[in-house]
């Protein structure tokens, strides 16, 4: 028993498991989650001014595209930035290591002796790794500075990913005011909706946390109840004026 038991954590505990929490997943549930709490509190903002549902729905729209443009655009600028850091800092280590080869060098022996290597061995390591200076510059920012190429995000791939993912989870909330007439009616249908699709975002983000899904799925709820409680209040004021 004991055996089947650990035979399924490791089967758990795979390649694949980390691979589904890669960035694309990150950037997903960042671009729903985003959607779904901003449009959620304008729409209930507004509903709280306005009675007429064509107005919520117009604001909800603009909301809907300007925020996934908006939230496109910062992702794109964002993961190109990183790239370029990145280049510059790979260049300047080449750079280093053309000037100064022996104490880059050394720097390797350093690290990998470290890492408990000696002798021999440690020889044989270093030699491989500066008998091609792609290498050695690859090994040095991985090792020295902590950054892998493969770490970051395509830029185009990220903004697509963010943008999308944002305008489906801000367009939930919009939607129910489409067909309910009155904006009061519109408010119960939206954070309905809103709210299920809210706990199913939470929970599902439990793939790359491994956290509690219901838990998970419960502060995501409670995340956008708040906001829409606020601006829904506020709205209310609005009216009363």
């Amino acid at each position: 028993m004991a055996i089947a038991i650990r035979r399924r954590e490791y089967d758990h505990h795979t390649e694949q498991v980390h691979a589904a929490g890669g960035s694309w997943v990150r950037d997903l549930m960042l671009g729903l989650n985003d959607g779904l709490v901003a449009s959620f509190a304008v729409t209930s903002g507004v509903a709280g001014a306005f009675s007429i549902s064509g107005i919520v729905a117009m604001a909800g729209l603009a909301e809907m595209l300007g925020g996934a443009v908006s939230m496109g655009l910062a992702a794109f600028i964002s993961a190109r930035s990183q790239l370029e850091f990145y280049e510059s800092e790979i260049e300047r280590e080449r750079e280093e290591i053309r000037k100064w080869p022996e104490r880059e060098r050394d720097e390797i022996g350093t690290i990998y002796r470290a890492k408990g290597f000696s002798g021999e061995l440690l020889d044989r390591i270093v030699a491989h790794i500066t008998a091609d200076p792609e290498r050695w510059s690859n090994v040095m920012m991985r090792e020295e500075l902590g950054f892998a190429v493969e770490s970051f995000d395509p830029p185009l791939r990220s903004a697509l990913t963010v943008g999308l993912s944002y305008l489906f989870g801000a367009a939930v909330p919009v939607v129910p005011y489409l067909f309910v007439a009155p904006a009061s009616g519109g408010v119960l249908a939206s954070a309905g909706a809103t709210v299920l699709v809210l706990f199913g975002v939470g929970a599902a983000k439990t793939i790359i946390t491994s956290r509690s899904w219901w838990r998970s799925g419960l502060e995501s709820m409670l995340t956008g109840i708040a906001a829409a409680a606020v601006t829904y209040g506020a709205g209310r004021l609005f009216a009363a004026r």
